[in-house]
């Protein structure tokens, strides 16, 4: 899977990871779940919100194997 995101605040995220961690979760997995969800653009409405996770995702599906030639930051 190329892309895993998860709604809520980063105080919701911590909470997320200390409970993956605790049912074994690996650092690396969790590492990969993008959290809060979408690219930070101040998005306030639903249609806003809903455009940041769209650019987000795409950028993600994009950007599939380019970070180990260093093309993506």
């Amino acid at each position: 899977c190329f892309y895993v995101g998860a709604l809520g605040s980063r105080k919701t995220h911590a909470k997320r990871v200390e409970r993956l961690l605790a049912l074994g979760a690996s650092a690396d997995q969790i590492a990969r779940i993008h959290a809060p969800i979408g690219l930070d653009i101040g998005a306030a409405s639903p249609a806003e919100i809903a455009v940041a996770v769209l650019a987000q995702t795409i950028h993600a599906f994009r950007s599939r194997g380019l970070e180990a030639k260093g093309a993506v930051a």
